[in-house]
C-alpha cells in the first residue's frame, strides 16, 4: 500500500471516528443541546481537528442521518425483488420504516430532525442532496414503485410520480414522528399507534389507487 492510499485510508476511518462520536453525542443529548466541544470530547479529538472534517454541528448531523438512512435502507432494498404488486411493495415499505422506528428509534429520529437543520450552513450543495434523495434514499424506491403501479394501471397517472413520491415519504415520515412524540397523548383518548399506522396506510393507497 502507497503512502497516498494509506493516507486517505486513516482520512477516512477517523472521518468514521468523528461520525460515531457525534451519533453517540446526539443520541445522548439531542441534536440541538449537543456541541461540537462535546463531540470532541467523545472522538478523544481538538475541535479545530473536527473542522478539518466538518463545517460544523450542521455537517455532522447529516453524517449521522445520512448513515440511519443507510440502515434503512438495508432493511428494505430486497423489497423490489418481492413477487408483490407496486401497491403491496408500497405497504411492505410503509410497514417496515414502522418497523425501523420501533427497532431503531434514536436512528428514526436522526432523520426526522433533519427538519431542524439550517441547510445554508452545510457543506453539500443542493445537487448532492438531490443526488441522494432520488439515488440513495427511500424515495427512490417509493418513486420506482409508483411507475411499476402507473405501468401495472393500478396506481394513478394524472399526478406526476415524483410528486407521489415525495408525497408519500413526508407523510409517512409525519406520522412516525407524531407517534414517536405523542405516544402518551394517543394513549389518553384511546388511540394507539398501530390504529393511525394502519388506517394511514389505508388512506393513503386509497388516495392514489387507479
Amino acid at each position: 500500500m502507497g503512502i497516498t492510499e494509506r493516507k486517505e485510508r486513516e482520512k477516512q476511518r477517523r472521518r468514521e471516528d468523528i461520525v460515531l462520536a457525534a451519533e453517540k453525542v446526539f443520541f445522548s443529548k439531542g441534536f440541538e443541546h449537543a456541541t461540537m466541544d462535546d463531540i470532541a470530547d467523545q472522538v478523544e479529538l481538538s475541535k479545530g481537528t473536527l473542522y478539518l472534517y466538518f463545517k460544523g454541528k450542521e455537517d455532522l448531523h447529516l453524517a449521522v442521518a445520512l448513515k440511519a438512512i443507510g440502515l434503512l435502507n438495508s432493511m428494505t432494498h430486497t423489497i423490489g425483488e418481492m413477487k408483490l404488486n407496486a401497491l403491496e411493495k408500497l405497504v411492505k415499505l410503509g410497514l417496515t420504516f414502522i418497523g425501523f422506528s420501533k427497532k431503531f428509534p434514536d436512528h428514526m429520529n436522526a432523520i426526522l430532525s433533519l427538519e431542524g437543520v439550517d441547510f445554508k450552513k452545510i457543506s453539500s450543495t443542493a445537487n448532492d442532496l438531490r443526488l441522494f434523495i432520488y439515488q440513495e434514499s427511500p424515495v427512490r424506491q417509493v418513486l420506482e414503485f409508483i411507475d411499476e403501479g402507473i405501468e401495472e394501471k393500478s396506481i394513478r397517472n394524472d399526478i406526476p410520480p415524483i410528486i407521489i413520491a415525495n408525497t408519500l415519504w413526508i407523510q409517512m415520515l409525519g406520522v412516525i414522528q407524531m407517534a414517536l412524540k405523542r405516544r402518551v397523548l394517543f394513549e389518553m383518548i384511546e388511540l394507539t399507534p398501530e390504529d393511525l399506522y394502519k388506517n394511514h396506510i389505508e388512506l393513503v393507497l386509497n388516495g392514489i389507487k387507479q
